[in-house]
């Protein structure tokens, strides 16, 4: 019974020795824990950004492609109604 007391005794002993060592390598694996999770934050955002960015890209290729096509049917609009009036005037020539 006696040794066992020694021998608990001395392990505390050795345990004790040790705590400044512990603590630094505690705070050494917080510090770690705490630079990933920076890093991981700055990644989430950087993601997020990036994927704002497309979300403005696409939007503005939308409205570039929907203007294009309504520049587009003006122009066939335009063009079909000259020839309408160029057509209706030379059929007044020839009617007249």
């Amino acid at each position: 019974m006696a040794i066992n007391q020694m021998m608990s005794g001395l392990g505390g002993a050795f345990s004790n020795m040790g705590t400044s060592s512990d603590l630094a390598s505690i705070q050494q694996a917080q510090s770690a824990a705490s630079d990933q999770n920076q890093a991981a934050q700055i990644q989430a955002q950087m993601q997020s950004e990036q994927q704002k960015t497309q979300a403005q890209i696409h939007q503005i290729e939308q409205e570039t492609n929907t203007k294009v096509a309504e520049m587009f049917r003006e122009s066939n609009l335009n063009k079909a109604k000259s020839s309408s009036k160029l057509h209706d005037k030379w059929v007044q020539q020839i009617m007249s």
